[in-house]
């Protein structure tokens, strides 16, 4: 019996040595878990194996674990080496049908080791060819989570798109006063303030929108208190009345009402959209056959008023309204409430019209309804005539804030679903002077929103400016953000997002059946993997350009060494004995 306890601790302790050995050969495997062997006992093979002071036959392998502290991450110039900094293992697959990885015939595999590349078909791959598998991605780079891809740098140039969409804010410096002079985009002193951006036509050709801002008159904006104490007013409320000025028709339009100097005879034409509802007739901007103006009004709530000069509730009364965001306006009391009549107020709101040229020529709001054209401009300082272009719309603003989404809704958004939204549309060529003409024979066709536009006594700045057109751009490289997404940026410095990592959570790592090259198989013991995006629920996140190094301690191990070839030589020892015992007693029984 003593043979074979020494025989039983000799292979133990070897296969133990086997571990420490393997773990030291691995000190530099990236991703690599060191092992620990874990003795047991062998009581279960005793003579009397129901004896409470039975003899055991020895040791034996009882399990490897591996330990699951994380590597030092290091850093590396290769964008698809990818680190797991916290808890998850790459997936990986053998097979594909197309683009879809499939467990027929082989299984999926799970690694730590993000030492990747591409094959020949531009596909991520590991060291051993086998391919890395994520979430794909659409048209748009939403991505389809559920659904098991291949993930490819995908070479094909971005095909050009035209530009929809436009988004332009900017503050508008309220220093520069009202203008009594023609609009000239040539001349920067007939204009506030001016930007620009690159649109797409529907060939890839860009051209530049040029937008100017023009301050003109400041205008009294009717603000009622209704019942539940909210300021109601209408954006597109009329200019006050001409006869109001000592030379209504020098000053004013006898039609329209509006000064001679401005197109529109509203607060501001822009609210919910600006499109072709005025129309250019014999020289004057006025409404189109059947348009009306918008009698929608916005109700300001939260806000609340401090007597700042005069009686409370009476005639000329000067207060401040304190917004519900901080904002300060003043305003004067022009009606007291009294039985039916509800008390009414003015503020004062700053406005600015709006010009736009593309490619430096003129543009309107649709060139082919003939509803843009040059408008009479009468200066008030001395009466001189003249034509100017026509504005795509006039803007106004109260206490700095745009007047159309000045209010917001409980989700964060403009009320009543407002926006300050202009609806553009430039043709081919058609003629030197004609609305809307391109220098290429283009289509753009577009809607510029400016909610978020300022005007504060402060210098110029910009907020937003951006389109969602572009022309053919190449590739420009690949990268791979913490969330795990692929991200293509192109050189005209849009980005795709082509896929989506997917990384793996097992319940028992330790169930894992190891394949070599660093990877492992699930099994009935690790139970089935856990599939989620890098840095959601609790896996980690990934980190491009970095490897997880080998967590093995070489001092440790070597420590651990020494101890086991210490029990080794022990257990020799003892077998020795037994050996030497076995021969004695068989030259004995001889003599």
């Amino acid at each position: 019996m003593g043979y074979g306890i020494g025989l039983a601790g000799l292979t133990s302790t070897s296969q133990a040595i086997d571990v420490v050995s393997n773990d030291i050969a691995n000190a530099q495997t990236v991703g690599y878990k060191s092992g620990q062997f874990v003795f047991a006992d062998m009581y279960f093979k005793a003579n009397d194996a129901q004896a409470k002071d039975r003899v055991g036959m020895g040791s034996q392998q009882q399990a490897i674990r591996r330990d699951q502290s994380y590597g030092t991450v290091t850093s590396t110039q290769n964008p698809l080496d990818l680190a797991i900094t916290g808890p998850g293992m790459f997936m990986l697959a053998k097979n594909v049908i197309g683009t879809v990885p499939t467990e027929s015939p082989s299984k999926f595999e799970y690694s730590r080791n993000g030492q990747f590349g591409t094959d020949t078909e531009n596909r991520m791959v590991n060291q051993s060819g086998l391919l890395v598998v994520g979430y794909p991605a659409d048209a748009a780079g939403n991505i389809i989570a559920g659904a098991k891809s291949t993930l490819t740098l995908d070479q094909t140039p971005l095909p050009s798109q035209p530009t929809s969409t436009s988004k332009i804010d900017l503050n508008l410096d309220t220093r520069n006063p009202a203008m009594d002079i023609r609009f000239d985009p040539t001349n920067s002193n007939t204009y506030s303030q001016a930007t620009s951006q690159t649109l797409y036509d529907q060939n890839g050709n860009g051209h530049i929108l040029a937008t100017y801002y023009k301050r003109v008159s400041s205008q009294p904006l009717t603000l009622t208190l209704d019942a539940n104490g909210g300021f109601v007013y209408n954006p597109t409320q009329p200019l006050a009345s001409r006869t109001a000025e000592s030379t209504p028709n020098t000053l004013f339009d006898a039609t329209t009402y509006r000064p001679f100097n401005e197109q529109v005879a509203t607060i501001a034409s822009t609210y919910k959209g600006e499109d072709t509802k005025y129309v250019t007739t014999a020289g004057v901007r006025t409404l189109a056959s059947g348009a009306t103006i918008n009698a929608e009004t916005v109700t300001i709530a939260g806000a609340l008023k401090t007597l700042t000069g005069g009686t409370l509730n009476t005639v000329g009364s000067t207060y401040d309204l304190r917004l519900a965001d901080g904002t300060h306006v003043p305003i004067t009391q022009t009606v007291v409430a009294s039985g039916g009549t509800l008390a009414q107020f003015t503020a004062t709101t700053e406005r600015f019209e709006v010009y736009a040229t593309l490619d430096g020529n003129k543009l309107g709001h649709n060139p082919a309804t003939g509803a843009d054209g040059d408008v009479n401009f009468k200066k008030a300082s001395d009466g001189s005539t003249y034509t100017q272009q026509t504005s795509i719309g006039t803007m106004a603003f109260l206490g700095g804030k745009n007047i159309d989404t000045l209010q917001m809704g409980a989700d964060g958004k403009p009320a009543n679903f407002a926006t300050t939204s202009f609806k553009l549309n430039a043709l081919s060529a058609t003629g030197a002077t004609a609305y809307g003409r391109t220098n290429q024979n283009g289509i753009i066709q577009f809607t510029m929103t400016s909610d978020e536009m300022s005007a504060l006594t402060a210098p110029a700045q910009t907020y937003a400016n951006s389109q969602n057109g572009n022309t053919v751009s190449n590739l420009s490289g690949y990268s791979i953000d913490g969330s795990g997404k692929l991200v293509a940026t192109y050189d005209n410095g849009v980005q795709r997002v082509k896929g989506q990592l997917v990384l793996a959570q097992f319940n028992n790592l330790d169930g894992l059946m190891p394949n070599g090259s660093n990877t492992f198989t699930a099994t009935a013991a690790s139970g089935d993997p856990v599939l989620s995006a890098p840095g959601s629920g609790l896996l980690g996140q990934v980190r491009s350009k970095a490897l997880e190094a080998s967590n093995v301690d070489l001092t440790a191990q070597l420590v651990q060494l020494m101890v086991l070839q210490r029990q080794y030589s022990a257990t020799s020892q003892a077998l020795k004995l037994q050996a030497s015992t076995l021969i004695d007693d068989a030259i004995n029984m001889g003599r």
